[in-house]
């Protein structure tokens, strides 16, 4: 690690490479437990891999509306007043949804191996597929700090859920009911 942390909170994320993304996306209805396999190599000891095991707890995603109702609007011109109304009108419309996640540490365990990086990842990787975990991830990333690559994945995670939890609460009438 450098001295400068926000250099290596950058740096760590930017170098987060997702092998094995899970099959599943986050549940709509639920909370989703994401199984992770992070493997990073050991800085200044070549040939000693850290591979990282533990759950990523997605909780279940949140609608979120807003309040214009409450909005004061003293000294705002006439436009921005009515468009402040025009808000009001139409705040049903304007949903948004909330993602949490929590890293489970009951489930944690590390372990460091005398190998080559690429004979450690086709290892894990492989025994991930083997396994047919849904929720399974493997990644690879930096050795410190190696939490920013869990971050990382789970943004992505979001992101590539976000399409079909929007379907489905609206076809549950959750979303603009």
């Amino acid at each position: 690690m450098s001295s400068n942390p926000d250099y290596d909170r950058w740096y760590a994320a930017r170098h987060v490479r997702i092998l094995l993304s899970p099959s599943h996306r986050l549940e709509t209805f639920g909370n989703t437990l994401v199984n992770y396999h992070l493997i990073s190599e050991l800085d200044d000891h070549p040939g000693k891999i850290r591979v990282r095991e533990g759950r990523l707890e997605a909780h279940q995603p949140l609608v979120i509306a807003p309040h214009f109702s409450e909005v004061v609007t003293e000294g705002f011109s006439d436009e921005a007043k009515a468009y402040v109304e025009w808000l009001k009108a139409n705040e049903e419309s304007m949903r948004i949804l909330r993602y949490g996640y929590c890293l489970k540490t009951d489930n944690f365990s590390e372990q460091i191996i005398t190998d080559s990086l690429a004979a450690v990842t086709e290892r894990v990787k492989s025994e991930v597929v083997a396994s047919h975990d849904g929720f399974a991830a493997v990644l690879q990333g930096v050795d410190e700090p190696w939490d920013v690559a869990l971050v990382e994945l789970w943004r992505r995670e979001v992101d590539k859920s976000f399409s079909q939890n929007v379907k489905e609460l609206d076809e549950n009438g959750k979303l603009f009911g």
